[in-house]
């Protein structure tokens, strides 16, 4: 292949990289599933960072601590209103609102809702102007590494999605019952998030 034609590729792959990402639906395994089956925490950081690069103005990916088996735990910070730091949501006299998904992994709704939620208030479809008015601090998945713990039969009396993650930690800690303690690192992670805020 003559030089000329591989730079001309290479170009035109290069340019059309960021219109295939824009292109490209920031849609959850649950969304395209028919809400039977939900994605594992790789698809949590991609739509992490698809949602900050789509909408860079309103939208930014933070990693706000790491799991006991070395995963990152991501939030995301949305707001219509250009205040996507804590200092700058305070100086507005913006309140901020935690949306947790995922403290049982097994409960794993809040994770795909909250994907579904922030999708169509970016796009417009609906309350259009909650985001200017309030600043979201999104944790898809709390309980990360109990998230990966997929199974069919993690929580069998529950009716879907497929499969699920398992209700505690890689330390054998429910965090719903960890707040006080704060014995685990997640919790030290989120209480500390919180208080940044």
């Amino acid at each position: 292949m003559p030089r000329f034609t591989r730079l001309a590729l290479s170009l035109l792959l290069l340019t059309s990289a960021p219109a295939a990402l824009a292109a490209a639906p920031l849609t959850t395994q649950a969304e395209r599933s028919g809400f039977v089956q939900t994605g594992r925490y790789d698809e949590v950081i991609a739509l992490c960072d698809g949602f900050a690069q789509r909408y860079p103005q309103a939208v930014r990916c933070i990693q706000f601590g790491t799991t006991p088996e070395g995963r990152p735990m991501k939030a995301l910070v949305a707001s219509t209103s250009g205040a996507l730091d804590a200092q700058s949501a305070t100086q507005r006299k913006l309140p901020v609102v935690l949306i947790q998904g995922g403290i049982h992994a097994g409960e794993i709704d809040g994770k795909d809702a909250g994907f579904l939620a922030l999708s169509e208030l970016l796009d417009g479809k609906t309350g259009n102007v909650v985001l200017d008015k309030v600043v979201w601090v999104f944790v898809p998945v709390f309980n990360v590494d109990g998230h990966e713990r997929f199974g069919a039969w993690n929580r069998p009396n529950q009716r879907g999605p497929e499969q699920m993650g398992w209700r505690t930690t890689a330390q054998n800690l429910n965090l719903n019952r960890d707040y006080v303690k704060a014995d685990a690192p997640e919790m030290q992670a989120m209480l500390q998030l919180v208080q940044q805020w």
